[in-house]
């Protein structure tokens, strides 16, 4: 896979969560139905304690031309994970995709369990297998996803612009989101973005009290031949974990360069920093390190993230290196 095609890939991703590889199933002048998923096993390892990431992703989709006006389209997509404490099998399921839209001259409309507006901005750094895309997840409306979410999209061949509102999404979360993106170049793209939520912060399953969490963003990314940059900053104020308004500052930033045969190796490198003035349990500060070889629907890859200063970002919360391998097959 070239380095410019898996760029394509990620925007079509962005738009319409279209899958980086699917089989046909069926076929005709005015519709389409497809179906695709990712096996990816994946160990990761930090300060000697081994935990297992393996997972499945499975999804269907289709499309049906109604009209030369109107195209309307459906995707489902699911991730399934095992349960690493039970030794009989047992696996969690998770909805990532669920949602139905139409395509018209005047944009998309798409409505249900998607990506959000900003989700195209934050994806210019997201771009790493592993360690990457962490400053954005902190509230329901500039996390790469939320559910019961309107979203509409107009694209022209140097303008984006998408705005999304959600309602009773991920801890009770309403709100909405603004981004529009501009590309000065063939190469230079640049993008700004707004979300603001209401949602709850407690942090006890009972804690019901609600605040407004805002978040100002800009991001940038360059593409030429064989190297691509990105970065994005952020700002704003936040309510989490039991603290209501808290301000922050946030940045991403994701450099990768592609070599070999058919450009099918990949080094990079993403620095993630996120610091809430009241909210430690929130820190993020690492650099991440990666090597993927792409050998067409199969990938392997090995990522290692050093945490720096406060960085929180461990699944063990212990602010410790990590080294993650996985091998992973699209279809």
């Amino acid at each position: 896979m070239t380095f410019n095609k898996y760029l394509m890939a990620i925007t079509a991703s962005t738009i319409l969560s279209a899958p980086l590889s699917a089989a046909t199933i069926y076929k005709n002048d005015t519709q389409d139905f497809n179906i695709g998923g990712r096996v990816e096993v994946r160990g990761n390892l930090t300060d000697s304690d081994y935990s297992d990431k393996s997972r499945v992703r499975l999804n269907v989709n289709g499309k049906n031309e109604l009209n030369e006006d109107l195209t309307v389209f459906g995707r489902y997509e699911f991730e399934i994970t095992e349960d690493e404490d039970e030794d009989n099998g047992t696996a969690t399921l998770k909805t990532r995709h669920l949602y139905v839209g139409g395509e018209t001259q005047f944009g998309t409309l798409i409505y249900g369990h998607q990506n959000n507006a900003v989700t195209y901005l934050t994806d210019f750094t997201d771009l790493a297998e592993t360690f990457s895309g962490y400053i954005n997840d902190k509230t329901a409306t500039s996390a790469d996803r939320s559910k019961n979410t309107l979203r509409y999209i107009y694209a022209t061949d140097k303008l984006t612009f998408q705005a999304s509102g959600t309602q009773n999404a991920n801890n009770n979360a309403d709100g909405f989101g603004l981004m529009a993106a501009y590309k000065l170049t063939s190469e230079l793209e640049l993008a700004a973005g707004i979300t603001s939520s209401d949602q709850e912060y407690g942090n006890t399953t009972d804690a019901t009290d609600t605040d407004t969490s805002n978040s100002y963003m800009l991001g940038a990314r360059y593409t030429k031949d064989s190297i691509y940059l990105g970065a994005n900053v952020m700002q704003g104020n936040i309510s989490a974990a039991g603290i209501s308004d808290s301000d922050f500052v946030a940045a991403d930033a994701f450099a990768a360069y592609n070599f070999g045969a058919d450009n099918s190796n990949t080094v990079n490198v993403s620095y993630s920093y996120y610091s809430a003035d009241d909210i430690e349990a929130l820190d993020t500060n690492f650099v991440g390190f990666e090597y993927a070889r792409y050998i067409g629907n199969f990938a392997v890859y090995s990522s290692y993230k050093v945490a720096l200063n406060n960085d929180n970002s461990s699944s063990s919360n212990d602010r410790e290196n990590e080294l993650q391998l996985g091998a992973r097959y699209g279809f």
